[in-house]
């Protein structure tokens, strides 16, 4: 019997096999092994019960070792079949993982998926030895691949990815269809972490181990900054799970050991009568004195009847994405919120007892509808520490984050970018930099001086307002001055 890896080279197959999906050594070159990874989990769940009678093993490899380690690991699991995501932040250590692991098994099928892998497809299959690039959501894509590798399958004939042809030129197959219902998918594999305790989680938190539930999948708005292929590839932009169905994995995530859980979604409050079902049902489980939350909340949907909710599930902290105190940058760059929502959100948070943490960038660009290029000023920076100093001030928020508003692929902002030739480096995807962009007017000394006002302002309220993971706070503000002095450092600051 024999398989087909491409449309004109046979190998011979194998009825039963190995396969890894795996996280990047991070040892290798530091990045923010927050959590246990869901895209590693969710596609181990989903091919797992799709091939329950075929027989092939999966292995979930995590990501605490350095790359010598990674690879004796593979070494002992022998894989068929070895899968790893791709960030644009962690491209450069995935070709490095790649190149290592394909010299080291000459014969193994590498797979990329992730939103790297989706942006940056063509990039990435030039500058590295990987065999197939899947584009957005990969649970059905990744079954098909395995077919395509037991040889039941033409790879011409898989929607979703991209691959190169035995020239050398890379193929794009058309775009994979969105799972219309997410409750379809089974709960990640998380009988495959070893040890929720050795990941870090938020810098912020009240208990550990802490971990991560997706409780949605996209965002219906457009910020011209965000970079989320992934889920963008195709429509609806924005599909929840149920709620049912997200109490359920709160309640096994419970017995395994989890006491703080991140309820992941762009959007917590996207639909303010689903959330409060979500909570309703968190909150019938009973874990009241020792299980607690953070999400994600938008300025223009919060009602004090969900902050309420939030408050009874143990919700005490929420991430509110406030991007600029100014108005005319909020709207140049897709935001759609004003800055009055803002503050009556966060007097509806901290009213109902949720802390709140502000999510900050500084020096945006964005187009105007005509292409003229706008680009946050000095002034319009500064003004944005005077607006977080008056939440501070007033009791309105607790924390913030404070970052230099990069162009990742896959992100209009990226696009405007290149277009006016913004982007310091066009090699360089990896790594946050002070400076990022080559804006008019605006030197490096002016943006590191900007990074170090939000840092102090961000670091003194972090300390008044507790619940620190202190170990993190100091890797991460190691990290945060070696940028600000310029040298080089890998992964980004919260």
């Amino acid at each position: 019997m024999y398989i087909r890896v491409s449309e004109n080279t046979l190998y011979k197959a194998r009825y039963h096999l190995n396969i890894v999906l795996a996280d990047l050594p991070r040892k290798e070159q530091g990045y923010n092994l927050t959590y246990p990874s869901l895209a590693m989990t969710y596609l181990i769940a989903y091919a797992r019960d799709y091939f329950i009678s075929d027989g092939h093993s999966f292995y979930y490899v995590e990501g605490h070792s350095n790359l010598k380690d990674h690879l004796s690991m593979l070494s002992r699991l022998k894989p068929d079949i070895y899968g790893i995501t791709v960030s644009a932040i962690t491209s450069s250590l995935s070709y490095q993982t790649i190149n290592a692991v394909r010299k080291s098994f000459p014969g193994i099928k590498i797979v990329c998926g992730g939103p790297h892998a989706t942006a940056a497809a063509k990039h990435l299959l030039e500058h590295c030895k990987a065999d197939v690039c899947v584009r957005g959501e990969g649970e059905v894509t990744f079954v098909e691949l395995i077919e395509h590798f037991e040889g039941k399958k033409p790879i011409s004939e898989i929607d979703g990815i991209a691959y190169r042809d035995e020239s050398g030129k890379t193929i794009f197959t058309q775009k994979r269809a969105l799972i219309k219902d997410l409750d379809s998918i089974p709960m990640p594999a998380w009988d495959l972490v070893k040890d929720f305790g050795v990941y870090r989680g938020s810098n912020f938190k009240k208990a550990s181990p802490q971990t991560y539930v997706l409780c949605s999948r996209g965002c219906p708005f457009n910020c011209n900054f965000c970079s989320n292929p992934v889920w963008k590839e195709n429509r609806p932009w924005v599909r929840l799970r149920s709620p049912e169905k997200i109490a359920e994995e709160v309640d096994w995530l419970y017995k395994l050991g989890v006491r703080e859980i991140y309820l992941g979604a762009d959007e917590f409050n996207v639909e303010v009568n689903w959330a409060e079902e979500v909570c309703d049902r968190i909150h019938s489980l009973g874990y009241k004195k020792d299980l607690f939350f953070h999400v994600d909340i938008r300025a223009d949907r919060m009602t004090s009847r969900l902050a309420e909710k939030l408050n009874s599930i143990n919700v005490w902290l929420g991430h509110l994405g406030i991007e600029s105190g100014n108005q005319h940058v909020l709207e140049g760059i897709g935001k759609e919120i004003e800055l009055g929502q803002i503050v009556d959100t966060c007097r509806i948070l901290k009213t109902a007892g949720v802390k709140v943490f502000g999510f900050l960038m500084l020096f945006h660009a964005w187009e105007s509808k005509n292409g003229t290029l706008n680009w946050e000023s000095i002034e319009d920076v500064n003004n944005t520490i005077r607006f977080i100093k008056r939440l501070f001030k007033d009791k309105l928020l607790d924390y913030c984050s404070w970052q230099v508003t990069t162009p990742w692929p896959g992100s209009r902002l990226w696009e405007t970018a290149n277009k006016h030739n913004l982007i310091c480096d066009t090699e360089t995807f990896h790594g946050i930099r002070t400076m990022t962009m080559n804006l008019p007017g605006v030197s490096e000394s002016d943006v590191k001086r900007a990074v170090c006002k939000g840092v102090l302002l961000k670091t003194y309220y972090a300390l008044k307002s507790g619940n620190i993971n202190w170990g993190d706070i100091c890797r991460r503000g190691s990290e945060s001055l070696k940028n600000v002095l310029g040298i080089g450092t890998f992964g980004g600051t919260e």
